[in-house]
């Protein structure tokens, strides 16, 4: 009678001695049983057992860096219980420095109303890409916002917006309102003003409205884009506003985007007439007035179907400073890409969607320019395996040396090579993981960040980049 108590009373003692062993164990120790943890969950359960524990959690946490970047929804499958998802949140507040969202903007504001989140000090880029493209942002949900996130600096709104309130945003240097979508209506001219006059740390502008011709105009707020580096508008903003917009002491990069629709003469046929957009003298002028400053131009042939022999006398020749340069959709007789071979500083060749592209003049490339390092050929029929075979063993002339110890290698070239002549026959022979190849060519099914259309091509327009 009297042992059956006894041994109750037994296992709670036991119980509480085996808790308070853990406490005895030092931060490392604590740190080693954080890392065998198998979830964010049970990391989570650990952290909410004591300040201590919690303490170690934050700093693996913030340490790890994982979660600096937050999407939420994301969060949410790994948090699938909204206690530990509020009480996560909270913690990683102060760290938190990006947001990716796809859920409706007052969705997310809700959300951090119920969390009690009022501000993230930290958060420095915003990218708002939502799933509907219908659920549009209001002007309430776009102040309240400019409160939350005080030194934002990266924006991205993808959705229509009048733009009130977006210069509340006051540290902004980034502001991305580009969608190759459909949108009900841009940016509005009186708010296009207030932001460039207000946010006089603007770096990157991107107001390109895809379907339709813009109305926006830059004439009144153009001289207060001193700091500008990055600027992508439409032809119709940037015919007002070619010289001023050239002669900005920062600027680094033009895109344009040429719009849809456009003039037809009256004793043209609406039947016969060639849709094809060919909107030039601006082009033009571009090369004219920025030839010693041009370091790379991208074209888009399908749109601009120039005629040939168009850059014969471009002013850019006696600099020879191209690095990078995109010519894709082109017809043209192959000659015509010889001449490009003297920008012997070239690092990056995008020649897409070539109609005649062969093995012989690519060869001339990888020959005459030792400094490439991205080369696309995707959608190139016409080119063949032996190019593959020729490019290998001039790279291999070139550094007969590459694999002695100690030697300073130079990159393989990057071979984009997606519909190309020779796709076929690169998964056939496995070349992807051919020894042969792994110093001197990679090849890439992927097209490369940072780029909108793949590998410095612009869709529907051109770009150039100055020094």
């Amino acid at each position: 009678m009297t042992d059956e108590p006894s041994d109750e009373v037994a296992t709670p003692t036991s119980h509480i001695e085996q808790t308070a062993e853990i406490f005895k164990l030092n931060n490392d120790c604590l740190e080693c049983i954080f890392e065998r943890l198998q979830d964010l969950r049970s990391e989570v359960a650990f952290a909410q057992a004591c300040e201590r524990f919690q303490w170690i959690c934050l700093s693996r946490w913030r340490s790890s860096h994982a979660y600096d970047h937050m999407d939420l929804e994301k969060w949410r499958l790994l948090l699938p219980e909204y206690e530990d998802l509020c009480y996560f949140t909270q913690q990683m507040r102060p760290y938190i420095r990006q947001i990716t969202e796809s859920a409706c903007l007052c969705t997310l504001l809700k959300d951090f109303d119920d969390m009690q989140i009022h501000v993230l000090p930290n958060v420095t880029s915003f990218y708002y890409v939502p799933d509907d493209m219908d659920c549009c942002p209001s002007e309430r949900s776009i102040r309240k916002m400019a409160k939350i996130m005080p030194n934002l600096l990266q924006l991205r709104l993808t959705t229509a917006l009048h733009g009130r309130y977006l210069s509340n945003f006051r540290h902004l240097q980034e502001l991305h309102l580009y969608e190759d979508q459909h949108k009900a209506y841009e940016l509005q001219q009186e708010y296009l003003d207030e932001i460039c006059c207000q946010l006089t740390n603007l770096q990157v502008l991107d107001i390109r409205m895809y379907d339709a011709i813009s109305i926006l105009r830059l004439n009144n707020c153009v001289d207060y884009l001193k700091n500008l580096r990055i600027l992508k508008l439409n032809l119709a903003t940037l015919k007002s506003v070619l010289h001023e917009v050239l002669k900005l002491p920062a600027l680094k990069q033009l895109v344009v985007l040429l719009d849809t629709e456009w003039y037809i003469p009256s004793t043209a046929s609406v039947d016969s007439y060639d849709h094809k957009i060919r909107e030039v003298r601006e082009f033009y002028e571009i090369m004219e007035r920025k030839a010693p400053d041009i370091k790379a131009f991208a074209v888009d042939g399908y749109y601009m179907p120039l005629e040939p022999g168009w850059d014969a006398v471009l002013p850019i020749w006696p600099y020879r400073k191209l690095q990078r340069l995109a010519i894709c959709s082109w017809t043209h007789r192959i000659d015509f890409l010889e001449r490009y071979t003297c920008m012997t500083n070239l690092q990056l060749l995008c020649l897409r969607n070539w109609t005649f592209l062969c093995d012989d003049m690519l060869i001339k490339f990888i020959k005459l320019c030792p400094h490439l390092q991205h080369l696309d050929v995707s959608y190139c029929r016409e080119l063949t395996p032996n190019f593959l075979h020729l490019a290998l063993n001039i790279l291999k002339q070139r550094e007969p040396n590459k694999q002695r110890c100690g030697y300073i290698r130079t990159p393989p070239v990057l071979l984009y090579y997606v519909l190309s002549g020779f796709e076929d026959y690169v998964d056939q022979k496995g070349l992807k993981t051919a020894p042969e190849y792994k110093d001197y060519i990679t090849f890439m099914d992927a097209f490369p960040v940072s780029s909108e259309r793949g590998l410095s091509f612009v869709d529907r327009g051109y770009q150039f980049d100055f020094e």
